[in-house]
């Protein structure tokens, strides 16, 4: 059984939609959504994540390099979003272990969310 199976597209979709909703406004890593249509982005992770978790595959936005190379994330940017990310899961109620293997996925991401994704490493 896939983790989307086990979590539900309704817990998805609660889950990413309330997480955006504490991004948006947290102190730390807001700022990289100011000017941005929360619920466009909501909508693009919803169908990104449905697809990392084993469900349909509708994500049709742009790669992640591309999509976070201008933003200059760095690596306390990316924790402060799993913090959010794994309160938010656990408030609407995913199992712990369930949570465990989200972030985990999502940590396996990290290569192609930071600003030297694009370029030649030596």
């Amino acid at each position: 059984m896939t983790l989307y199976e086990q979590i539900g597209e309704s817990a998805i979709r609660l889950a990413l939609t309330s997480f955006y909703v504490k991004v948006f406004e947290d102190p730390m890593i807001g700022f990289f959504f100011f000017d941005h249509d929360r619920e466009h982005i909501t909508a693009q992770q919803i169908d990104f994540v449905t697809g990392m978790l084993g469900g349909p595959r509708r994500y049709r936005g742009k790669p992640l390099p591309v999509a976070h190379y201008p933003l200059a994330i760095r690596p306390a940017h990316f924790a402060r979003r799993q913090v959010l990310l794994r309160e938010t899961l656990l408030e609407v109620g995913v199992h712990e272990s369930l949570v465990d293997q989200w972030l985990t996925l999502e940590s396996e991401l990290r290569p192609f969310i930071f600003k030297g994704a694009l370029s030649c490493q030596s």
